[in-house]
Formats: structure tokens, C-alpha cells, sequence
């Protein structure tokens, strides 16, 4: 009986010593995990680490520095218990409310996924189209103005959000559907904003996919880069336009300021802001009177021509770049800049460059920009 008990009560001890090994064991892994940072070449607004069970997304938090918000990405939806800001993939429905966040999409040639967008006035795309009049890609509203029991209804597994609209987020929030910040706008370089796929294709399982598309735009974009930096005169360039009183200038580190320099041009700009700011019609002229080229990007009625340009504000006319109708235009109404953008940086940087040195690429058709007749 003595046997017995000491048997047993030896087997005890070795399943309890077993039992304590395997938890410091799996805490020691855990401990010792492995966590790989991926390198980004010119994104600087989001991280992404890779863990053994996740994908850890860090976004930049508008305006505070050194803070992000923070989502993990699992594969096992079993693995999002306890665990905060956690999101299954790949996601089978996602609602964008920007047509920005489209383009990402669009390059990645992945449309069926996408089950609501907040508006199709400027929707060019033709098979995102087609699935908004079908009915099978849902239209919900604007900030502050969402149809929230369709959005219910449809359950979707992410929302990607501007951080740069204010209003109606709060009440999406209450939904419990995730909500991710698409702060590509903050990049300060066309090939920063461009390398967002990145992030976007971890979402839908694209990632081989997504590297391989943005080397392709890095390299064209770099070739183009050097074709115009050994020009020997850089042409001056000014932007934008009067609007509700105020002029808006990129500043002197603007994300336009980038293509202007990479295209060879010398923007007039010269101060270290990178968001656009108002000054008075004075301020402008003082600056770009004598210019050679001014830029426009706006909404505009269809064949925009110099004279009607003129027509809007006869101040206009006192530009050199006016006089000598070098005035080129990306017109929003007809072109599907916000779509397409950010993913086209080496066709913008091509664009520029045939207007600002014609004599560099002969053969390259604008896509985005014409010059006013």
C-alpha cells in the first residue's frame, strides 16, 4: 500500500513539473519571439511588424508626434480573443470613404472586396462603377451624414477613414467595426503615398502582389527623376488659384514641391511648410508675377479654356506664364486624379516633366495635365 501511495504521489510531482515546464517554456518563447520590422523605403506615416501569430499595423496619429494607432492583424480568428484592435484577414468586406483609398484597391486589381464607399459623383473607375449600379457595392453617405443601419446591415470587417475629416466618426465607432486611418496625405514624397499598398494589400493577402507593383513605380519614377536632374535650366513654377478670397500655396516641403523639383522645375516656394496655407492675391503676384509656369489642379468646367480663365479673375492675366499660355491644368471634373494619383507618381512626374522639358520625353501623351488654348 506504502508502494502504492509513494508511486502515486511520485507521478504527481513529475506531471506537475511537466506541466510547469511546458508554461515557462511557452512563456520563454513568447519572451524570445522574433519580431521582424518590415522596411519601408519612403513611407514614413505607418510601421508594420511581423509576429509569429500577427501583423502589428502603426499608424501615425494626426498632428502627435511619436503616437500611433495600433492594430494587429491575425489570420486565426480564434486569435483576436483579448486581443485589442484586432482585425481577422484576409477582410471580405471593407467600405472606403475616400475615393483615394480606391486607387490602392484599383492597382491591386482587388474590387471584390469592397462593399460600400461613401459617394460615386467623381467615380470613374468602370468596374467599381458597374457594382455601384448593380447595387452590389453600397453608396452610405458623407461625415456626419452615414446611413448607419444600411452600414449595420452590411457588417463589414474595416472601415478605412480619412484622419483628416472631422464628424461622423464617433457614431461608426459605436458600431464596433474597426476604423483605420488612411494618413497616406501626410507623406511628404509622391513614392511615400505611392508605397501605402503596402499597408492596404496586408488587408486582402496582396502583399507579394503589392511589393512587386509599388518596385515597379519606384523604379520608373527614379528613372524619370534622373532624366530631369541634369537639366540645365529649371524653369519656375507656381500653383493654385484664387478661392473664396484666399490663394493656397504648397509649402516650400510640400508633397507638390517634391514633383516640382524632381521634374526640374524651381518652385517659388521656398519656406520648410509641407501642408498648403492662404495668402492674398499680392502676396502671389509679388512672387510668381514673372514666372514661367503656372499650375492649376481644381474642378472646372469642361474645355477650360485661357480666356475663361481670364474671365474668372482679369488679375490672371497679368501672369507671364499666362501671357505666354503656359498654364497647365489637372481638371478634377474629367480626370480621375483622386483615384488614380496615388498610385500613378512616375505618369504625374512624366506629365511634368513634358511641359517643363518637352525636348526630355518627346514621346509621352499627359495624362493628367493639359495645357490652357
Amino acid at each position: 500500500m506504502k508502494r502504492a501511495v509513494y508511486i502515486l504521489m511520485l507521478g504527481l510531482a513529475v506531471f506537475m513539473f511537466s506541466c510547469k515546464n511546458k508554461t515557462v517554456n511557452s512563456s520563454n518563447s513568447k519572451e524570445n519571439e522574433q519580431v521582424v520590422d518590415i522596411q519601408l523605403k519612403h513611407a514614413k506615416e505607418f510601421k508594420i511588424e511581423k509576429h509569429s501569430d500577427k501583423t502589428v499595423i502603426k499608424i501615425h496619429k494626426k498632428g502627435e508626434e511619436g503616437v500611433f494607432d495600433t492594430f494587429n492583424l491575425v489570420k486565426n480568428k480564434a486569435n483576436t480573443k483579448g486581443l485589442a484592435n484586432s482585425i481577422p484577414v484576409p477582410c471580405k468586406r471593407i467600405v472606403c470613404l475616400s475615393s483615394t483609398q480606391l486607387g490602392y484597391f484599383f492597382a491591386l486589381d482587388d474590387i471584390d472586396d469592397i462593399v460600400a464607399i461613401n459617394s460615386s459623383r467623381y467615380l470613374r473607375h468602370e468596374g467599381m462603377k458597374a457594382l455601384v449600379e448593380a447595387g452590389k457595392v453600397k453608396r452610405i453617405g458623407k461625415e456626419g451624414n452615414f446611413n448607419l443601419e444600411m452600414l449595420a446591415a452590411l457588417d463589414p470587417d474595416v472601415i478605412f477613414v480619412s484622419p483628416f475629416k472631422v464628424g461622423g466618426f464617433d457614431v461608426l465607432r459605436n458600431l464596433g467595426i474597426p476604423l483605420v486611418p488612411m494618413a497616406a496625405y501626410n507623406e511628404e514624397t509622391p513614392l511615400g503615398r505611392a508605397e501605402w499598398i503596402k499597408m492596404l494589400a496586408l488587408f486582402v493577402g496582396q502583399e507579394e502582389k503589392a511589393d512587386s507593383i509599388f518596385n515597379g513605380i519606384e523604379s520608373r519614377y527614379q528613372n524619370l527623376k534622373k532624366i530631369a536632374s541634369n537639366v540645365e535650366k529649371r524653369p519656375t513654377v507656381f500653383s493654385g488659384k484664387m478661392r473664396s478670397g484666399s490663394w493656397y500655396v504648397p509649402g516650400g516641403n510640400s508633397f507638390y514641391a517634391h514633383y516640382f523639383r524632381d521634374a526640374g522645375a524651381d518652385y517659388i516656394i521656398k519656406d520648410n511648410k509641407q501642408g498648403a496655407y492662404p495668402v492674398d492675391f499680392e502676396t502671389i503676384y509679388s512672387k510668381a508675377s514673372n514666372c514661367d509656369f503656372w499650375r492649376i489642379i481644381h474642378p472646372e468646367k469642361s474645355g477650360l479654356s485661357l480666356k475663361y480663365l481670364g474671365d474668372q479673375d482679369p488679375r490672371y492675366m497679368d501672369f507671364n506664364a499666362f501671357q505666354n499660355k503656359n498654364v497647365i491644368l489637372c481638371n478634377i471634373r474629367e480626370k480621375p486624379y483622386y483615384e488614380q494619383a496615388g498610385m500613378k507618381p512616375d505618369v504625374l512626374l512624366a506629365d511634368y516633366i513634358h511641359f517643363f522639358h518637352p525636348e526630355l520625353l518627346p514621346e509621352h501623351k499627359p495624362y493628367f495635365y493639359e495645357r490652357l488654348k
